[in-house]
């Protein structure tokens, strides 16, 4: 019996969030053409930001917490496991650009078309100066041209989704 190689946390290829509805664990997978790499619990903006978290099981057994946690004046969204932080993520230079951190590994998601007052549908992933990634919010895919990290993508879901409480504060550099 061969067994399935070891799960790294880096995604390459095109993955889409599925939603299976109903009651009950899981209510979304992270799907690689049809395998799962990751079940996600109900996605509600008061339950990660307020609540005990959203839950996610990755396909190797080991489960985090998406969480808001306070940093300067805004709530943020986290990704925790048993041992600690994950990844931790936060505004930056202005509204709807995201920062994304962890251990070995850092992003920048950020819209790619916006049209006028309409919510971008398309978004980005880079690292440092590099397209690594992009996410298509209406269809719920993301296209991973290079490794991703699983933390980033499950964090740059929930942004996407939820935002940064206050962010509509911030404003771009040079925006007197």
């Amino acid at each position: 019996m061969t067994r399935a190689p070891a799960f790294d946390g880096l995604l390459v290829g095109t993955f889409r969030m599925h939603r299976r509805g109903g009651f009950g664990f899981p209510q979304y997978e992270l799907l690689d053409h049809g395998t799962r790499v990751a079940a996600l619990g109900r996605d509600s903006s008061l339950n990660i930001m307020l609540g005990r978290g959203r839950r996610v099981l990755l396909a190797n057994g080991v489960e985090w917490r998406i969480k808001g946690v306070s940093s300067g004046p805004y709530i943020v969204p986290v990704i925790r496991s048993r041992d600690g932080t994950v990844a931790r993520s936060g505004p930056l230079t202005g509204r709807r650009i995201y920062g994304i951190v962890g251990a070995d590994f850092a992003n920048t998601v950020f819209p790619l078309n916006r049209a006028g007052v309409m919510q971008s549908q398309h978004w980005g992933i880079r690292e440092r100066e590099l397209d690594v990634g992009r996410i298509d919010q209406s269809a719920g895919s993301l296209e991973a041209h290079q490794p991703i990290h699983i933390a980033t993508v499950l964090l740059a879901f929930a942004l996407i989704e939820h935002g940064i409480p206050g962010e509509a504060k911030l404003r771009p550099i040079g925006d007197g």
